[in-house]
C-alpha cells in the first residue's frame, strides 16, 4: 500500500528527472498538493504568476531560450482555459510545455459543485497526448498508473516533433495535509531516439533530381537557429542555380540571401515571374509571414517541391507538394552540397540582380520618407544591440521588420504557430528572464494594451525592453485593402483606445520614455538601450494617416 497522495509527492521528482526544472505556478486552492509538492523539490525553479493566460505565454518564453520543457500549474475551473491560447501556440510552434492542471473528482463533474468543469482532453485539439489520472495512489496499481502516465507525458513532450502534454490531476479534499515524502526509488522510463538518417539509395535518388534542376529555391520558414543548416545553406548559397529565401524568423542570413520576400514578390510581370519560377522547391522550417510569396508559387508551381521536416506530416504550403522527407534539414542539406555536380545555371544571378536594386531603392526610400512607421522601424533595426533577443509582435511590427536585412548578430521571434496579437509581452518577459542577453520586444498599441497584464509579473529583470508603436489603433487594417475609410464598420477592425501606455507602465513598475518624433528617437534608443534594473518601454507616437501614405507609396515606388 501506498499514501494516497505518494504519487503527488513524486511527481516533481519524475519531470525534474526528464529535464524540466522550472515550474510557472499560479494560485489557488485545489492545486495546492501540487504546490507544496514542487515548492519542497529542492532544484525545481518555481515562479509565481497569477495571470493563467500570461503564466502560460511566459513559460512559453521560458522554454524558447532553455530548449526544456517547462511546466504549468494552475488551478480547477477556467483557471484551465485560460492555458489555451499559449497551449496552442506552443503546439503548432513544437514547444514542449507540461500542462498540470487540478481538478475535481469525476463524481463532481456537473454536480453544480464550484470552480469546476469538464477538464479531461480539455485541449484535445492541439495537445500531443492528455493523461487522466488517478484520484489517490493507495493502491499499488494506482501508483504504477500515475507514475507510468507522467513518465509517458514528458516523454512525449520532448520526443519529435516536441509540444505540450496535459497532466489532468484530479484531487480530493482535504487539501492542505502533510504529503509524504518522495519515493527513496523514484521511477523514471527512458525514451531512446535514434536520429532518422536517410539511406544513400535514397540521396542518391534525391541527388538525381537535384543535379538535373537549374533552377532550385529553397525557403526557410520560421525557426530557431540551427548551425547544422546554416552552414550547409551558406555552402549552397554559392551555387548559381540555389536561390535562398529566408525571412528573419528563420533566423538564416547572409549577403545572398532574399530576405524580405514580400517585398521581391510584389508587382512582379509576367515574364519575371516565368522566369523566377523554380523547376524545385526546397522547404524547411515552419511557417513563412510573407502572403506574396505563397500567393506567387501557388499560381507559379515548381515541377517538384520537398518539404523536409525532423517526423512525417503533409505540409503542403503551395500546393504542390511532392515529397515529405523526414530528415535532419541540416544533414540533408550538406549531404546534397558534398554530391552535387556542377551545372551552369544563370537562376541565382537572375535573382540577385532583382534583389540588389530593391535593396539600394528600399535605403533610398526610406531615406526621403517623413517621419512614419516604416523610418522609425529603420532606425530601430539599425540601433539593436548586438547579441539581442528580437521579439516582434504579429500585425505591423513583424512585417515591417521583414522590410529590414535580417542581422547576423540578432535572434529573431514571432508567435506565428497561430499568429495571434496575445501573449507577445508574456512570452518575451519569459525569454528575458531565461536569459542574460538584451531582450526588446517591439509591439504595437494595441498587442501591447492586450496582453499588458504580461508585466504583472515580479521576476522581470533589466535586460526586458520594450518598444510600443503607436499609432492609435490596428494600424494593420489601414495597410491592408479594407475598403473606405469612411467604413462604419472601421472601428471594429482598427480598435482605436485612449489607455495611456505611460500610466500603465507605471502602474506595472517599469520605466517610460515618450518619443514624438523623428529628432527625439537617437536620444530615445539611447535612453532604451541603457544598464537599467526594471524593464524599461519606449513609446513611439507615429501618425496612421501618414503610416498608410508612406506603406502604400513604398509599394507603389520600389519597383519603379
Amino acid at each position: 500500500m501506498f499514501s494516497p497522495r505518494q504519487g503527488i509527492s513524486d511527481l516533481p521528482d519524475i519531470c525534474y528527472r526528464h529535464g524540466m526544472h522550472t515550474v510557472v505556478i499560479s494560485p489557488g486552492s485545489r492545486n495546492a498538493p501540487l504546490i507544496f509538492s514542487f515548492t519542497n523539490h529542492a532544484n525545481m525553479e518555481c515562479l509565481s504568476i497569477a495571470d493563467e493566460r500570461s503564466a502560460a505565454y511566459f513559460a512559453l518564453g521560458l522554454a524558447l531560450v532553455t530548449h526544456q520543457p517547462v511546466g504549468l500549474i494552475c488551478t480547477s475551473g477556467t483557471a484551465a482555459l485560460n492555458y489555451a491560447p499559449a497551449i496552442a501556440e506552443a503546439y503548432y510552434q513544437n514547444i514542449p510545455l507540461v500542462v498540470i492542471t487540478a481538478d475535481r473528482p469525476s463524481e463532481w463533474i456537473d454536480q453544480a459543485d464550484g470552480q469546476t468543469i469538464r477538464q479531461s482532453e480539455l485541449y484535445r485539439n492541439f495537445i500531443k497526448q492528455s493523461f487522466n489520472l488517478p484520484v489517490d495512489t493507495a493502491s499499488s496499481s494506482d501508483f504504477w498508473y500515475f507514475t507510468r502516465s507522467v513518465n509517458e507525458a514528458m516523454n512525449a513532450a520532448v520526443h519529435e516533433p516536441s509540444g505540450p502534454v496535459h497532466l489532468n490531476i484530479p484531487l480530493s479534499e482535504p487539501l492542505y495535509t502533510p504529503l509524504p515524502k518522495p519515493s527513496s526509488d523514484i521511477h523514471v522510463i527512458q525514451n531512446i531516439s535514434v536520429p532518422q538518417l536517410l539511406t544513400d539509395e535514397a540521396i542518391e535518388a534525391l541527388l538525381v533530381r537535384w543535379n538535373s534542376s537549374s533552377k532550385k529555391m529553397i525557403i526557410c520558414g520560421a525557426d530557431v537557429a540551427d548551425e547544422s543548416r546554416f552552414r550547409a545553406l551558406t555552402l549552397l548559397s554559392a551555387n548559381p542555380s540555389v536561390v535562398i529565401v529566408a525571412e528573419n524568423l528563420s533566423n538564416i542570413h547572409g549577403e545572398m540571401v532574399i530576405s524580405s520576400p514580400e517585398r521581391f514578390f510584389a508587382l512582379l510581370t509576367e515574364e519575371e515571374a516565368s522566369a523566377f519560377r523554380p523547376d524545385l522547391l526546397i522547404t524547411v522550417g515552419h511557417s513563412i509571414v510573407s502572403g506574396r510569396l505563397k500567393k506567387y508559387l501557388r499560381q507559379h508551381t515548381p515541377l517538384e517541391h520537398w518539404h523536409i521536416q525532423p517526423s512525417p506530416s503533409h505540409v503542403d504550403t503551395f500546393q504542390c507538394l511532392t515529397q515529405s522527407i523526414v530528415a535532419s534539414s541540416g544533414l540533408l542539406l550538406r549531404s546534397l552540397v558534398e554530391r552535387e555536380a556542377k551545372i551552369s545555371s544563370y537562376y541565382r544571378d537572375l535573382v540577385l540582380t532583382r534583389e540588389m536594386h530593391l535593396r539600394n531603392k528600399h535605403r533610398e526610400l526610406v531615406e526621403g520618407f517623413p517621419y512614419s512607421d516604416l523610418t522609425v522601424f529603420g532606425a530601430i533595426m539599425a540601433r539593436i544591440p548586438d547579441d539581442c533577443n528580437l521579439h516582434l509582435a504579429n500585425s505591423t511590427p513583424i512585417r515591417y521588420s521583414q522590410l529590414f536585412r535580417s542581422r547576423a548578430d540578432v535572434t529573431y521571434h514571432c508567435n506565428r504557430g497561430t499568429s495571434g496579437i496575445d501573449g507577445c509581452i508574456s512570452t518575451a518577459a519569459g525569454a528575458s528572464v531565461a536569459s542574460t542577453k538584451t531582450t526588446l520586444l517591439i509591439s504595437g498599441d494595441v498587442s501591447f494594451v492586450y496582453d499588458s497584464n504580461g508585466l504583472w509579473n515580479k521576476h522581470l529583470k533589466g535586460n526586458f525592453k520594450i518598444i510600443v508603436i503607436n499609432n492609435g489603433g490596428g494600424n494593420i487594417f489601414r495597410l491592408i485593402d479594407t475598403g473606405k475609410d469612411e467604413n462604419p464598420a472601421r472601428e471594429f477592425f482598427e480598435t482605436p483606445h485612449s489607455v495611456n501606455i505611460k500610466h500603465l507602465a507605471e502602474a506595472y513598475g517599469a520605466n517610460h520614455y515618450l518619443c514624438h518624433s523623428h529628432e527625439e528617437l537617437a536620444a530615445s534608443l539611447n535612453w532604451l538601450f541603457a544598464p537599467a534594473d526594471r524593464p524599461s518601454i519606449l513609446e513611439i507616437v507615429t501618425d496612421f494617416e501618414v503610416n498608410t501614405t508612406v506603406f502604400k507609396d513604398y509599394y507603389k515606388q520600389i519597383h519603379l
